[in-house]
């Protein structure tokens, strides 16, 4: 887009809590923006970039220069930004979840301002949450733990053989990384658990932004 040519009236930046500083350039190219997005989940994560050494250079080049110069990193969120420039509106009403499962987003992010509207009777799968105690340990300085990747692999396993489960979708998140989500993801496909039919996925936290399945199994490591 060349800026002397492209304007919009109104720009709609979604899921802004993942951009990075960078998307700052879209703020030149629209009359109105309106910035979507929650600070209370994925927000970009540096890959690559050593904080040390950006902080020395906010230090040195922006410190006493420019207004919040400790936010231009590569952690800061165009969504963080346009918190400190514009009015915030949330948005309370909840359709995605049943009200257990964002009970617990609810109390634990959002001071349980959020509505939920999905009615509980509308899931046959309950309990809606089950924790489950794995007798294993992260392996070493590696973001792996085995015993819990080849229980998780076992309950799929045996959930794809009921009834209850027979056309659910599956996914496996690790809350610590990829390294988890990969390893069960390799179990399972030395297994016999039909991937295709249950659509499992297999990542982290961000792979899982803005997508769904019936039943989510998060791998603590």
């Amino acid at each position: 887009l060349d800026p002397k040519e492209h304007h919009f009236d109104v720009i709609i930046v979604d899921e802004a809590s993942q951009a990075d500083l960078s998307a700052l350039a879209l703020l030149y190219l629209g009359t109105k923006i309106l910035i979507v997005g929650d600070n209370k989940q994925v927000s970009p994560l540096a890959v690559g970039q050593n904080l040390d050494e950006v902080g020395k250079l906010i230090e040195m080049h922006l410190a006493g220069r420019i207004p919040g110069a400790q936010n231009y990193t590569g952690q800061t969120s165009l969504y963080d930004v346009g918190m400190t420039i514009c009015d915030v509106l949330m948005l309370r009403e909840h359709f995605r979840c049943v009200p257990d499962i964002i009970g617990f987003s609810n109390m634990l992010c959002y001071d349980g301002n959020i509505k939920p509207l999905r009615d509980r009777t509308d899931s046959t799968l309950l309990p809606a949450l089950v924790p489950q105690r794995i007798e294993g340990t992260r392996d070493g300085k590696k973001k792996i733990n085995r015993a819990e990747a080849e229980y998780t692999v076992a309950l799929i396993k045996t959930m794809t053989e009921m009834d209850a489960y027979r056309d659910k979708t599956i996914g496996v998140i690790s809350l610590l990384g990829s390294e988890q989500a990969d390893l069960v993801l390799d179990l399972l496909l030395r297994s016999s658990v039909d991937m295709e039919h249950h659509a499992i996925l297999c990542g982290d936290a961000a792979q899982f932004q803005g997508d769904e399945r019936d039943v989510i199994i998060l791998n603590m490591v």
